[in-house]
């Protein structure tokens, strides 16, 4: 009795073993394609701010990266102690590591990694909602 017990359990998870691996290898393909088109925006935009800050005349370049500030909000907690502590430096921002290496190096990635992260997170979301409508639907 206990053996069988023990099998039935044993033969209906290899079944639902077989549909659940299946179903998360078809959406890993989408997973990791919503993380990556959310890293290469997220990419996009940091080439965007590092250009302006390389062109800009004035004293002021640190706050452009008042943007990532809210869009990297857990990664940003890690640039504000050295934005905060150390001004600008006066040769530009190519020697100016606490205000332009160092946010770089975070955003670029650690920034990176978390939209992938939440990217990836959206994508499952949406795969599952589009899968439960389809079940719905039949």
């Amino acid at each position: 009795m206990w053996q069988r017990g023990w099998d039935n359990v044993g033969f209906s998870a290899k079944v639902i073993g077989v549909r659940y691996r299946r179903s998360v290898h078809d959406c890993m393909s989408k997973l990791s394609r919503a993380g990556l088109s959310m890293a290469v925006l997220h990419l996009v935009i940091l080439g965007y701010t590092v250009a302006q800050i390389i062109g800009s005349t004035t004293p002021a370049w640190p706050s452009y990266w008042t943007t990532f500030l809210a869009l990297d909000f857990p990664v940003s907690l890690t640039v504000i102690p050295l934005a905060w502590i150390f001004p600008a430096s006066p040769s530009g921002p190519l020697a100016d590591f606490a205000n332009f290496w160092w946010p770089l190096a975070i955003h670029g990635l650690l920034g990176t990694a978390w939209w992938y992260i939440v990217g990836t997170a959206i994508g499952d979301r949406l795969s599952r909602f589009r899968a439960r409508g389809r079940a719905e639907g039949e």
